[in-house]
């Protein structure tokens, strides 16, 4: 569920800091560490990246730490903690963490910086961006194809580009499955309130929506609650409702994090966005453990077109950030 850049949960207990080191050397002079602003449990953002850095640690033999639940107040102070000690990567994994990661990238000018969907970059910051608006795309083919009654939801956090983005595409996605489709979409104007969440993904079900795109943790507990379908995000969660969750749209981090640690040892690493979506392995829809005789046989073999087409780059989702009320 998902997300953002943002997607990040507030910070509901105390920080908490860990580090690894991998067996096999490779690249001695890299060090990288992340922080996230929530447990490495949630099923979702955090564990993305939490998963992205351990991956990293073990194909590239480097070591590696992260701090989790960690507010944006907090924020500048970790990753000044992690500078100081030794580590040349840092990797601030919130939308909310970029005036934090310019501020120590200043004063650590022989540190490499990356932060999530930045607004400001500098010789040793860059971003990267979660393009999970292409799945996005496929996720509301594939809620069309599964509704019976023509409309669906879409429930998520704030408005920030990489959300609108996200539910665009939905739309787009939903009106290519199945024209005429009507897509509700709600913004609970927070990161983290799964009861909120909860609450606003039922109350679209109650104006027909039958298929839920999770974009927060909650809505799939809505979806059991009504006994409709949802879509997960970032992680496959079908088994926080197996019976209900049609597939998720994953975001697999590492191949990111790799090429990123491997730029730096080389020394070609250059501040800019670093976006890796279907084309790279990065997005994909996870397994429909046998619910997809749920979904028009004919929309998911359009899916299945879509996919291969963004790879081959004959299709491009679009990128469409307009604000909505």
């Amino acid at each position: 569920m998902t997300k953002g850049w943002v997607r990040g949960l507030a910070a509901a207990a105390a920080v908490s800091i860990a580090s690894v080191t991998a067996s096999v050397a490779w690249a001695a002079d890299v060090k990288i560490a992340m922080i996230m602003p929530g447990p490495i449990t949630d099923n979702d953002w955090n564990s993305v990246g939490y998963n992205g850095l351990q991956a990293a640690a073990k194909e590239l033999g480097v070591e590696v730490a992260y701090a989790e639940n960690v507010t944006d107040a907090d924020a500048e102070r970790l990753l000044r903690d992690f500078a100081s000690r030794g580590y040349n990567l840092i990797f601030a994994h919130s939308f909310s963490f970029g005036d934090a990661a310019l501020n120590a990238a200043e004063d650590f000018p022989n540190v490499t910086f990356m932060a999530g969907t930045a607004a400001s970059l500098a010789d040793n910051l860059g971003t990267y961006s979660n393009p999970d608006y292409q799945g996005a795309y496929l996720a509301g083919m594939i809620a069309a194809g599964a509704s019976k009654t023509g409309t669906v939801g879409w429930v998520g956090g704030m408005p920030a580009p990489n959300m609108l983005a996200n539910l665009h595409a939905y739309e787009a996605g939903a009106e290519e499955g199945k024209a005429g489709t009507k897509v509700l979409h709600t913004f609970i104007g927070s990161w983290f309130d799964p009861p909120k969440a909860k609450e606003a993904a039922i109350a679209q079900t109650e104006q027909g929506a039958d298929v839920l795109s999770a974009q927060g943790v909650g809505v799939i507990d809505a979806a059991i609650a009504k006994n409709v379908w949802a879509l997960g995000a970032m992680t496959d969660q079908n088994h926080l409702g197996p019976k209900n969750v049609l597939t998720s749209v994953t975001w697999d981090l590492s191949p990111l994090v790799v090429a990123v640690a491997k730029a730096v040892e080389a020394g070609t690493w250059k501040s800019e966005n670093w976006s890796y979506g279907i084309a790279n392995g990065s997005v994909n829809l996870a397994d429909f453990h046998g619910l997809d005789s749920n979904v028009d046989p004919d929309v998911l073999k359009r899916v299945n077109e879509k996919i291969e087409a963004i790879k081959a780059g004959s299709f491009e989702v679009p990128l469409d950030t307009t604000a909505v009320q």
